[in-house]
C-alpha cells in the first residue's frame, strides 16, 4: 500500500480551506499535513513540512498564487502545485503552468475535479479542464503575442477591472490591497506592455480579450 499523499493547502478564506480540508480527508490515501491564508505564509511553512502537492488559490492577498508557486517550485522541486481559481480563463492557465504548475481546477469545479487533478498530477500528468487545455493550444498556436506578456494573475486582473472602467478604490476594495499597491500593478503591467495611458490600457484589453 502506497504512502498517503501529502497535501498543503493554500487559500485566504478559512472556510474555503475547511471545505477543501473535509472533502480531501474523506479520500483515502490523502493527508492535509498543513494550510495557510497566505503565499507569504506558504512560502514559510511549507519547505519545513514538504508537501506532495500544494493546492494554490490564485487570487490570494498580497503575492498571488502564480508568483507563489513560482517561489514554491524554487524552494521544493519536487512538490507538484494545482492552482485552484474563480477564473476560467486560458492566460490564468498559460501562465500557472509557465510558473511550475501541474493542475488547474476551477473553483466551480473542485468537488468533481480536485481529486482527479491531485492524482494525475501526482503521477507526473498535467491536469486542467480540457476545454481550457484546447484554448490555451489553440491561442500558442495562433502565434498571438499576447502570450509572450509575462503579466502576473495581480497584474492580469488590475488590467481587467481598469479596462471594466473600475476605479483604484474599487479595485482595491475588490481584491483585499491598498489603492497604492493597485497604482503599482497597474504600472507594472503599462511597462510590460508598453504602454503609457489609460486609454493605450484599455485599447490593448479590448484587443486581447479581457473586455468583450
Amino acid at each position: 500500500m502506497r504512502d498517503a499523499l501529502r497535501l498543503y493547502v493554500v487559500d485566504d478564506h478559512a472556510i474555503v480551506r475547511a471545505g477543501i480540508r473535509l472533502l480531501l480527508e474523506e479520500q483515502d490515501g490523502f493527508h492535509v499535513v498543513g494550510e495557510a491564508d497566505s503565499a507569504e505564509r506558504a512560502l514559510e511553512q511549507a519547505p519545513e513540512l514538504a508537501p506532495d502537492v500544494v493546492l494554490l488559490d490564485l487570487s490570494l492577498p498580497g503575492m498571488n498564487g502564480i508568483d507563489a508557486a513560482r517561489e514554491l517550485r524554487a524552494l521544493l522541486p519536487d512538490t507538484r502545485f494545482v492552482a485552484l481559481s474563480m477564473y476560467e480563463d486560458p492566460a490564468y492557465v498559460q501562465g500557472f503552468l509557465e510558473a511550475g504548475g501541474s493542475g488547474y481546477v476551477p473553483k466551480s469545479s473542485v468537488e468533481m475535479q480536485l481529486v482527479d487533478a491531485i492524482l494525475a498530477v501526482a503521477r507526473g500528468e498535467y491536469y486542467a479542464p480540457a476545454r481550457l487545455l484546447a484554448e490555451v493550444a489553440r491561442e500558442m498556436a495562433t502565434g498571438d503575442p499576447y502570450k509572450n506578456v509575462k503579466l502576473t494573475g495581480r497584474e492580469h486582473e488590475v488590467v481587467r477591472q481598469i479596462a471594466h472602467g473600475a476605479t483604484y478604490r474599487e479595485i482595491a476594495a475588490e481584491l483585499g490591497i491598498s489603492e497604492k499597491t493597485v497604482a503599482t500593478y497597474r504600472e507594472r503591467a503599462s511597462e510590460k506592455l508598453g504602454v503609457r495611458t489609460r486609454a493605450e490600457l484599455v485599447r490593448w484589453a479590448i484587443e486581447h480579450g479581457l473586455v468583450h
